[in-house]
Order: structure tokens, then sequence, then C-alpha cells
């Protein structure tokens, strides 16, 4: 394979077998979207801001922490030792919150919009994004 699509697998794989994956987190007007990335969190920030840069578009970047619901109905106690490195804080009687530390990156410094990443184990990550997806579900079953 010629292409750079071989190199490209190959480097994700090292990534995979290193453990390293980037959570992502989009907070939207109304929603937030989490997903992980097999990518360094200096990659994708690097390529983010060179983008702006050349669409001459402002970018800030600063560090923060940003907090993700989890329902309680989704986490059993089977749940729980899967989450134990990660700090939970009861909410009220049917959400919990995770509280990560990461980076902020938006156009305006004070915006409300923008995305959240941060890096951490792989596994625990895609638990994350997993029990947030449950949790999602559980919601819209609670609206409807």
């Amino acid at each position: 394979m010629r292409d750079g699509s071989s190199s490209k697998i190959l480097s994700d794989f090292a990534l995979f077998t290193l453990g390293v994956f980037m959570l992502k987190v989009t907070y939207t007007e109304t929603e937030l979207y989490l997903e992980y990335c097999p990518a360094l969190l200096s990659s994708v920030l690097s390529d983010r801001v060179c983008t702006h840069a050349r669409a001459l578009r402002p970018i800030t970047v600063q560090p923060i922490k940003a907090s993700i619901p989890l329902a309680a109905a989704v986490l059993s106690d089977r749940v729980w030792p899967q989450l134990q490195a990660l700090v939970l804080t009861r909410c009220d009687h049917d959400w919990y919150e995770v509280t990560l530390s990461g980076l902020w990156l938006t156009e305006e410094p004070d915006a409300a919009v923008g995305i959240f990443m941060t890096e951490f184990d792989a596994r625990l990550e895609q638990r994350l994004v997993y029990w947030w997806s449950r949790s999602q579900r559980s919601a819209q079953k609670l609206i409807a």
C-alpha cells in the first residue's frame, strides 16, 4: 500500500496497544456528545489550532474541568468497579456526574459551546462513553 492508509492503520494500532485514546465532549446549545478517538490529544489540538490559524479564525484553549452526567438507573452494583478510577458525585436521586480535567476549545473565551478534550486509559474512556450513552437512552425513556 503506497497511500497513507497503511501508516494510519499502524498508527491507530500503536495507539490502541498503548491504551492511548482521547475523550472528546462536544457541548452544543442544547446537548453534549461524548466520543473517544484513537488519537493523541496533543496531535488533535495541534491540528485544530493550525486549522483555525489557516482559516484566520480565533481559538481559545484553556485548562478546565467538565462534568459528564450519568443516570443512577444504569449504574448498578456491577458497574461501580468499572468506574472506580473516576470520581462520581451524586447530584440528586436520579443522576451522578463525573468530573474530568482537560482542555476547553472555543472561538470565544467565555463561550458555553465548544469542545472539551482529555486523555486517560482507553478502557475507562470506552466504559464512560458506554455508560453515558446508556444514560442518554434512559433519560429519553423518562421524557417520552
